[in-house]
């Protein structure tokens, strides 16, 4: 029999907890820059095709997204001294991935769409596999810091509830930026600067995680699958392989980034004052987490209610759609995108509930993988995760791109006087507010066939319990 063990971990402390969650935070700094403002960046500073953009970045995310599982299995095979496995990489990635994000987020000067798009290539696969490396250490964290599912769930839900913060403070950059272009400031120093800010600074932070404990731990033998041993154990997990599954389709949703929206075809007026589309889109994201904070507390809750975080996962999509869909026919023109962003921000709710959902599914997909198979594979597990995250992105940033270019977006004509096309006009409002509504509604699918009731998951756990103490 496999020796094992283990730290039984029952509640995890206060100050742990926040110093975890305050690194989630810094690290969703970092991540919602390079996410909402990086193809904008290239596009409109750098001025690379957009089409160019879409494919670069998706076959870099492609790359990086099969290198994950990679990343995962050296995890899981390889120990500290300590026998920790995810604390070390959480002190010694962060700085790393700063100091590239500015660099990505630096105009060198180069002519010519060939020499970017090589540059943007090489420094965003560097950036993807030490974020993933990071990112893996990151929330595996949550399926050693305690053995007691509640407490996951908890650690899980304010971690999301944080990161949500985090993306939030990122919300605040249009309205810096329309502030600073108005007083003369080039929109390449303003990204530098939101580079710098976010991307060292939100690296920094997230350090503040590795101060967590690592109480679940096994010897060399339990846990050194090869990495043909972790894929099978993986696709034999049908949980993970269902939200997978659920993740890919998501990322078929047919939508650009909101800045390109915003910017370009909004303006309104309330209470008397007139507001610029880049403060607009500050507001309305702004709006949305508050939301998406509500819903965040009661997510564990909600489990409770609907029967696990699967039901929860399900409901959170539906309201998705239904919101997204009448806010498009409200439409936007004029004072009517206040009661659209109203809309939006009720749709928002299940952004929060669906990141605490998927965690805590993740972690209860390693517990039972561990009571069928007597391994444990934290990392190439969540290395799945985000394998699927990116391979969603991917999706999106090529189908994005090759949207950008069907609606005859051209940042450097725009800059010089000229009007936007008919087919930006016409399209931008329907994939800004319908597009992810298709992704939300092909995510369901998937979802319905996960089958783990109470009754197993409660079995599962106690019995676990039973092997660690008796070990």
């Amino acid at each position: 029999m496999e020796k094992k063990m283990f730290m039984q971990g029952g509640r995890v402390g206060r100050k742990e907890a926040w110093s975890y969650c305050m690194g989630i935070y810094g690290q969703n700094l970092a991540c919602a820059f390079m996410m909402n403002w990086f193809m904008i960046f290239c596009t409109d500073v750098l001025y690379v095709d957009g089409i160019i953009v879409g494919l670069v970045l998706g076959v870099a995310r492609v790359w990086d997204s099969v290198n994950d599982p990679v990343i995962g299995t050296v995890i899981d095979r390889h120990r500290f001294k300590n026998g920790e496995k995810f604390r070390p990489l959480l002190r010694a990635t962060p700085i790393v991935i700063g100091i590239i994000i500015v660099m990505l987020f630096t105009d060198w000067g180069f002519q010519g769409d060939m020499p970017k798009a090589i540059y943007i290539l090489i420094f965003y696969l560097a950036y993807d596999m030490v974020f993933t490396v990071q990112d893996v250490s990151m929330w595996s964290m949550t399926s050693v810091m305690t053995d007691v599912p509640a407490e996951r769930e908890k650690v899980s839900q304010w971690g999301r509830i944080v990161a949500a913060f985090g993306f939030g403070m990122v919300g605040m950059f249009p309205t810096v930026m329309d502030a600073l272009m108005q007083q003369g400031v080039e929109k390449k120093t303003i990204y530098f600067g939101g580079a710098v800010v976010f991307g060292i600074g939100g690296m920094l932070i997230s350090m503040l995680s590795a101060k967590a404990n690592e109480r679940i731990k096994a010897t060399e033998e339990t846990t050194a699958a090869t990495f043909k041993e972790n894929l099978k154990m993986l696709f034999e997990n049908k949980i993970v392989m269902l939200v997978l599954l659920g993740n890919i389709l998501n990322g078929l949703s047919l939508t650009v980034p909101a800045a390109y929206f915003f910017e370009h075809k909004v303006t309104a007026t309330l209470f008397g004052q007139e507001f610029g589309g880049l403060t607009i889109m500050t507001m309305f994201y702004a709006f949305s987490y508050m939301f998406t904070g509500a819903g965040m507390f009661f997510t564990t809750m909600l489990s409770k209610k609907l029967g696990g975080m699967r039901n929860v996962l399900v409901a959170a999509n539906v309201l998705t759609v239904v919101m997204r869909v009448t806010a498009f026919f409200v439409g936007f023109e004029g004072n009517r995108i206040w009661i659209s962003m109203i809309l939006f921000g009720i749709g928002s709710i299940p952004g929060s509930m669906f990141g605490i959902a998927r965690t805590a599914l993740w972690g209860d997909s390693i517990d039972y993988m561990e009571w069928k198979t007597g391994k444990r594979a934290e990392a190439i597990t969540f290395a799945a995760q985000t394998f699927c995250d990116k391979i969603a992105n991917a999706l999106n940033t090529v189908i994005a791109g090759a949207l950008l270019t069907f609606l005859a977006y051209d940042a450097e004509a725009i800059a010089a006087g000229a009007p936007l096309s008919d087919a930006f006009n016409t399209w931008i409002w329907p994939l800004f507010m319908l597009g992810p509504a298709i992704g939300a509604a092909l995510y369901i699918v998937p979802l319905l066939f996960i089958k783990y009731p109470k009754e197993l998951k409660d079995q599962v756990t106690k019995e676990l319990k039973e092997r660690r103490g008796a070990c």
